[in-house]
């Protein structure tokens, strides 16, 4: 059904092919962390204005962005080697699909603001693929074959017009895609006054580099758990026993998570909001150890802030106390040792797998809002019907900032005493705008 949808929308979009003059003669190889993304959706966003944009100039500066980035108009192909690189050939090109927005689905975009979209996720999606928003979709649907690693979307109103950018997450992460979106802003604003964005040949040299000062054992769990017997567990897990919560959160409910957290913390003690998030969900949820994504740019010479490619470590953490005993120092104690005592989280996933833990990650600080000219109203997020059976049975937990003073986060993996636990957390804090969707009622919109 969602493939359908998304087929007749495409056919009612005017599509602009963007691809470089000329394209390099080398392929570029992705590396072991670019492959582990194979489930997931394209990194998407889809940023609202009011009024209109112009759409040649949209069109102009993105194909200045690909010219300079020409791995972004590539396509995946397996290599000789058993690997997966970007090569370019007849078929390259990045898709730009331009739409008017019919008056009754201009009225059904503008109504979907955060908490609704906490409320009907699974319709908020639908609405995503009927309008033809493009996502590059997971891995599987791109390894040789026509498939773009970059689309873009334009649609406009009466009253508002979006603009959605879809990176493949073979190719790049979230830094990737909003560096991309960020290059694309500044073309728009002054032609040609970008570079190319750093390459990902120093990715793997980083990552070998912090975890040198890992033990010899947590160095092989490591290489053990991510991604082979995580996405074991992970595929064999029966979609019908695991549920989606989705809350869209005030900025007061972020303060007061921390002031409440710092009550239980040595004075003086220095932790982040996300510490405090991070521990408040282990706790509801009981969790006996955590992981979180870290984005390794800058944290040594040979990896600049804007290398393509997917550029992260995750650190595992256990809770000094115990499982569902967690403070925001056993998270921030773990980035003060850049996750070098993750010893006893790794032996746990080893045993026990996904179970009773919890994996949280952040876009907050990686968005860029973008203006194209406008006004920029918020930056939302749909993650595509195509990767939710997947990440359905995630123990992951992702939290975006549409606009000033909210949030929304979505919770994965979740068996149904757990659902219950954190939607009744939640309200508990005065959250109202907060649904769980059952992996029974996915299949049924996927089917």
């Amino acid at each position: 059904a969602a493939m359908r949808r998304q087929l007749i929308s495409a056919l009612a979009a005017e599509v602009h092919r963007i691809k470089p003059d000329k394209f390099p003669v080398n392929t570029v190889p992705l590396t072991k962390l670019d492959v582990s993304m194979m489930h997931f959706p394209g990194v998407t966003a889809h940023n609202f204005f009011r009024g209109s944009l112009d759409v040649e100039k949209l069109k102009a500066s993105l194909a200045r962005v690909v010219a300079n980035n020409p791995s972004l108009a590539g396509r995946i192909r397996s290599a000789d080697d058993g690997g997966l690189e970007v090569h370019y050939d007849n078929s390259s090109g990045c898709h730009f699909y331009t739409r008017a927005l019919a008056e009754d689905m201009e009225a059904q975009l503008e109504d979907f603001d955060s908490a609704k979209i906490a409320q009907q996720p699974l319709d908020w999606e639908a609405l995503v693929e009927e309008l033809g928003i493009a996502n590059t979709g997971p891995g599987p649907l791109q390894i040789d074959k026509d498939a773009p690693l970059l689309t873009a979307t334009y649609l406009q109103g009466k009253r508002i017009s979006t603009v959605s950018l879809s990176v493949s997450h073979l190719l790049g992460d979230g830094a990737t895609k909003m560096n991309v979106l960020k290059l694309w802003d500044q073309e728009f604003a002054a032609p040609n006054s970008t570079t190319s964005l750093s390459g990902r040949e120093a990715v793997e040299a980083i990552d070998a580099h912090v975890k040198s000062a890992y033990s010899a054992w947590s160095q092989a769990a490591m290489e053990a758990f991510y991604p082979h017997i995580y996405e074991k567990h992970v595929l064999a897990r029966d979609l019908k026993q695991y549920n989606m919560v989705v809350v869209r959160i005030k900025e007061e409910t972020m303060k007061n998570i921390k002031a409440a957290e710092a009550k239980h913390t040595e004075p003086g003690a220095v932790f982040s909001g996300q510490d405090a998030l991070i521990a408040w969900l282990g706790n509801v949820l009981g969790a006996k150890w955590f992981a979180f994504t870290v984005d390794l740019r800058g944290r040594a010479a040979g990896l600049k802030k804007d290398a393509m490619g997917n550029a992260f470590m995750t650190w595992y953490g256990t809770p000094d106390r115990g499982p569902g005993q967690f403070s925001a120092m056993d998270v921030r104690n773990t980035i003060n040792t850049q996750g070098r005592d993750g010893a006893l989280a790794l032996e746990e996933a080893l045993f026990s797998g996904l179970e009773d833990s919890i994996d949280v990650n952040s876009w907050v600080k990686l968005q860029h809002q973008p203006q194209f000219g406008g006004t920029f109203i918020k930056q939302v997020r749909a993650i595509g019907s195509g990767a939710l059976p997947f990440l359905f049975r995630l123990n992951y937990h992702v939290v975006y900032q549409p606009q000033k003073g909210e949030y929304v986060m979505y919770h994965f993996g979740l068996r149904n005493d757990e659902a219950a636990r954190l939607q009744l957390a939640w309200r508990k804090l005065g959250e109202d705008s907060v649904n769980c969707v059952s992996g029974d009622e996915l299949m049924t919109m996927i089917n």
